[in-house]
């Protein structure tokens, strides 16, 4: 099923009224709560951040853990940051704990630290890898994590990482990408000879030094050789049948816009078919940067309905 809200402006007063029509006041109250209130302490299984090392093929990936209060097992959101990763989004990770999901933010190799060296074609088998490590029987019950609920979130490149990770990931079956950019598209434009895409994302690219080993003409290069499935996120779409997704994008992004990067995947997920898709254009610039009240409780609903697994 696909529903889809193009570039629908929805004010954070109808969306409080939209959640209590469809779900009802307790739900909406609920909501409420986790982006205004801290819940109560629990001081057998309490609230608490777990800082964790994640194992990726050979390499060692820092990342840490909301842990949700109360004895669980929870639901489980993993985060997946863009280029570079400056923007984390963890004002959305921490509303979700607060609405009960246990939240996981960490650096892919080559990151920010992380052992190894940084590549695009890295983010979903780290992102795997992640997965994986929550579904370790011991590690899951140390964290309190409800194995059979684990979600991606993931924001910009980080948008890209949880589509190709949940088209690859058969037992995944929530994926949440917001702005999420098409490589497949950089690499066209890479191809045709360089343009008004790819020259400033090569030059982006010489810049950030918190990438291990990565350079714009390493960009280059990986784009241009490896094939277009790779990194086209509209070909995604049989791998993330009968999955739920969200997509969400602001409608002043001028980094992924809605018309080139994210409006022509809407469309092909939606020919594909057998995709529980909701997609939605949002006032905001690429990181919802004055919307991101609104961001949260579309991100806080939608999981509720979709991410908390067996009821």
């Amino acid at each position: 099923m696909i529903r889809l809200n193009r570039y629908r402006v929805i004010g954070p007063v109808r969306i409080f009224l939209a959640l209590m029509l469809i779900s009802g006041p307790g739900l909406a109250s609920t909501l409420e709560k986790a982006l205004s209130e801290d819940p109560p302490h629990d001081p057998r299984y309490p609230a608490a951040v777990v800082e964790l090392t994640i194992p990726s093929v050979g390499s060692r990936m820092p990342a840490h853990m909301y842990l949700a209060a109360g004895p669980g097992p929870h639901p489980t959101v993993v985060l997946l940051h863009g280029l570079p990763g400056n923007e984390r989004n963890l004002d959305i990770a921490q509303a979700l704990r607060r609405f009960g999901f246990n939240t996981l933010y960490f650096h892919y190799r080559g990151a920010w630290g992380a052992e190894g060296e940084y590549r695009f074609s890295q983010l979903p088998v780290d992102a795997l890898a992640v997965l994986d490590f929550l579904r370790d029987e011991q590690q899951a019950q140390q964290l309190r994590v409800d194995r059979d609920a684990l979600s991606l979130l993931g924001h910009s490149l980080g948008g890209y990482a949880a589509l190709a990770t949940g088209a690859r990931d058969a037992q995944l079956s929530c994926v949440i990408a917001l702005s999420p950019a098409n490589l497949g598209l950089w690499q066209a434009d890479i191809l045709r000879g360089g343009g008004a895409g790819s020259e400033p994302l090569k030059a982006y690219a010489d810049q950030l030094f918190m990438l291990q080993g990565f350079t714009g003409e390493r960009l280059e290069e990986e784009l241009a050789f490896a094939d277009a499935s790779t990194w086209d996120t509209s070909g995604f779409g049989p791998g993330l049948q009968g999955k739920s997704v969200l997509m969400m994008v602001g409608q002043q992004d001028q980094v992924t816009p809605a018309a080139t990067m994210f409006d022509p995947v809407v469309a092909a997920y939606k020919q594909h078919g057998g995709i529980d898709l909701l997609a939605k254009v949002i006032p905001g610039d690429h990181s919802f940067s004055w919307s991101r009240m609104m961001l949260t409780r579309e991100v806080l609903a939608w999981s509720d309905a979709h991410c908390r697994g067996r009821r």
